[in-house]
């Protein structure tokens, strides 16, 4: 006899998430699918706190890194699940000139700004709005830096989207509109661990990147200029290649990173496209994360300055190694390296990104 037709259970619910110390309450919204996709994501920060998926028991873990209250987001010093803007990455000095204009931005790591200063992106409690259809469930954030936040020049309207499909797919695309020409290098920085959040090193974990060339780096961690080849490096992940391999050996490049901590330049170079970028498994739960992006390039990093200073969730203290971020930007290119002309967005020309997660065991 026949059961009927199949429930389409695409959910998305909204909860409190604590009181920030301005006063302001952010939220926690859970997207969940029916095949025990579960993912929380917050306000505050656009942040990932968690990510729930099934191994190949159908057993459910958290992969990704994170905190148990938002107080504790507040003070995160790593970026945990955090959407990174309005630069991510370092700009030397702080020092920008746009235009035959010169800009002094914010320092807040060493002589550099790191992932857009003070009270970036990812310290902002975004306006948020939901929106369940019969595809997927979607998360729609907003906010608006104003021109001279953390000394960038023009008032910067930002969208990002978060979407859960039955494909397990989560889909982020992100929208920027400027009143003036201004840098924008945006990106998502979940720290993946799919052994579970709370597993230890990510040593066995299985990486292959869509990428022939990569940026190597100065002892400054800046990229030198030179395009260099990835055969016969550390950096080669055109086959699938363990993390552990060469993340503690003697390349200059792991060595200068503690870790791995490249630009890898992705092989299309397709701004509109939706290209095969990165692909990570865990072989002993079976979990395999698959990511397609628009971007140009994407950064591989292991999570090279985690040291266990900070709780996380369930007590946990994250060690270094602990988890590894697919960060996708437009920074990088085969033709121009690494050049902030690259993220230049002009005030007719808005900002699109879209970034694919398909989460899979086996």
């Amino acid at each position: 006899m026949s059961s009927g037709p199949i429930q389409n259970t695409l959910t998305i619910s909204q909860s409190e998430f604590g009181q920030l110390s301005n006063g302001e309450n952010a939220l926690l919204f859970t997207l969940s699918n029916d095949n025990g996709v579960q993912i929380k994501i917050s306000n505050y920060g656009g942040i990932i706190v968690s990510l729930e998926t099934l191994d190949k028991n159908n057993r459910s873990a958290d992969i990704v890194l994170g905190y148990d209250t938002v107080q504790d987001y507040e003070q995160d010093p790593y970026y945990l699940g955090a959407i990174i803007g309005r630069f991510a990455g370092r700009i030397d000095q702080g020092s920008l000139i746009i235009d035959d204009e010169s800009y002094q931005l914010s320092i807040n790591n060493s002589d550099n700004q790191l992932h857009g200063g003070f009270k970036a992106l990812n310290k902002q409690l975004w306006h948020a709005e939901t929106e369940n259809s019969k595809d997927k469930v979607s998360l729609i954030l907003h906010h608006t830096s104003p021109d001279g936040d953390n000394g960038f020049p023009g008032n910067v309207e930002f969208k990002v989207i978060y979407s859960l499909n039955q494909q397990n797919q989560l889909i982020v695309k992100y929208f920027a509109n400027t009143d003036k020409t201004t840098p924008i290098n945006l990106t998502q920085h979940s720290y993946f661990n799919l052994a579970g959040h709370s597993s230890g090193d990510i040593y066995q974990h299985l990486v292959q990147l869509n990428a022939d060339y990569f940026l190597p780096m100065d002892e400054r961690i800046y990229p030198t200029g030179e395009v260099r080849k990835v055969t016969g490096s550390a950096q080669d992940f055109t086959q699938p290649e363990l993390l552990g391999k060469n993340i503690n050996g003697d390349d200059e490049q792991v060595r200068i990173a503690k870790g791995f901590d490249n630009y890898w330049l992705n092989n299309q170079d397709v701004i509109d496209g939706d290209n095969y970028s990165a692909m990570a498994f865990e072989p002993d739960s079976g979990r395999r994360l698959t990511m397609y992006s628009d971007q140009p390039c994407l950064i591989l990093y292991t999570a090279n300055y985690i040291d266990g200073s900070q709780v996380g969730k369930e007590q946990c203290r994250y060690q270094k190694h602990s988890a590894f971020c697919f960060e996708p930007q437009r920074m990088a290119n085969k033709n121009t390296g690494a050049n902030i002309n690259n993220t230049i967005l002009h005030p007719e020309r808005p900002f699109y990104s879209k970034t694919r997660f398909i989460f899979s065991s086996e």
